[in-house]
């Protein structure tokens, strides 16, 4: 009996091993796959122009992925919840243009930059709170909600201005140029937020319960989670990500621009999808939307650099965004 038990342990090491290796695999394949497709990118643009791979060029990615980035995490969160916001860069917008006004409107005070900062957050919250009430009292579908916020946005963003503001504090402005060494600030604080928002989803009670809504909304009822509070605050945090990304885009341009973040809720959608976020909720990581933010910027800048028509460019977010939702559709078809 001790020689058949000393041949069958080694074979259950390696099946437990195998086991672990198959379920890590599972768990954590798309970010596996997304990291190694910036990689692969990476390598490539770097045969393809000398200058990709300097440490000014790889320093301007990472700061132009903080707008992307902001906007890409409330869509994760609320993506995560089974729904989706389309009015993000609107409020980005607005943020910039109120925030812009009253700067004009005061000579460029910058005593008032702190106020106007909490300001622009307070209305991203606001604004935020509004998509999700309008989305739990009305139990519509989110995309009509906030496509309707949307259009009602840009129409107020319009009234504001039709032409971009000036007269920014510089104070404000010094924001974005601010380094440690050769390290922007602005890249430092991003990396801090990325892992604050990877804590939230991970270990907090709020974060999970974001991805129980997601996973099944009558279970999660049934497990006493107040599901359209947690739905709520996704959309209010979603906004005020919105807000941050508006309040950071006005510090980089140094005017309130009426058609900034253009074109940025489809990139943050794309960005969480290639991440591994479902889009059918539930299911997902920060860690992963983090690598589909940094691909997309990677791709984008390679792109200019190799001077790449820009409707090029859009025809491939929309080829990853088709080929995204084909994958998770096809693999919750094929679990039932």
């Amino acid at each position: 009996m001790s020689i058949t038990y000393g041949q069958e342990a080694p074979s259950d090491a390696t099946n437990w091993r195998s086991r672990r290796l198959t379920s890590f695999l599972r768990h954590n394949g798309p970010v596996l796959l997304i990291y190694g497709f910036i990689l692969l990118l990476a390598g490539t643009a770097s045969v393809f122009s000398d200058r990709f791979l300097t440490a000014s060029n790889l320093l301007n990615i990472l700061r132009q992925s903080i707008v992307l980035g902001l906007l890409a995490i409330g869509q994760s969160l609320v993506l995560l919840t089974g729904g989706m916001d389309i009015s993000t860069e609107m409020v980005a917008r607005l943020v910039g243009l109120v925030v812009a006004t009253i700067f004009a409107a005061n000579a460029s005070n910058p005593a008032l930059i702190l106020p106007l900062v909490l300001l622009g957050v307070l209305i991203g919250a606001v604004l935020g709170g509004l998509n999700g009430l309008l989305i739990t009292r009305t139990h519509a579908v989110p995309f009509i909600i906030t496509f309707g916020v949307a259009f009602v946005l840009r129409g107020v963003n319009l009234a504001i201005s039709t032409t971009p503001i000036r007269g920014i504090p510089d104070a404000y402005l010094s924001v974005y140029d601010a380094k440690i060494g050769i390290v922007p600030v602005n890249i430092i604080v991003m990396g801090l937020v990325w892992y604050g928002v990877w804590l939230f989803t991970t270990r907090s009670r709020l974060g999970r319960n974001i991805y129980a809504v997601g996973g099944s909304e009558r279970i999660a009822r049934l497990s006493a989670i107040r599901v359209n509070w947690t739905v709520v605050a996704a959309y209010v945090l979603s906004s005020v990500f919105a807000a941050l990304a508006g309040l950071f885009l006005l510090s980089r341009t140094g005017v309130g621009d009426p058609s900034a973040a253009e074109g940025m809720t489809f990139q943050s959608i794309v960005a969480a999808a290639v991440g591994g976020i479902s889009l059918y909720g539930g299911r997902g990581s920060m860690l992963g939307t983090l690598g589909g933010v940094l691909l997309l910027t990677l791709l984008s800048n390679f792109f200019n650099l190799m001077q790449v028509n820009i409707f090029y460019q859009q025809l491939l977010l929309g080829a990853i965004v088709l080929i995204a939702v084909a994958a998770y559709k096809t693999k919750s078809l094929g679990s039932l």
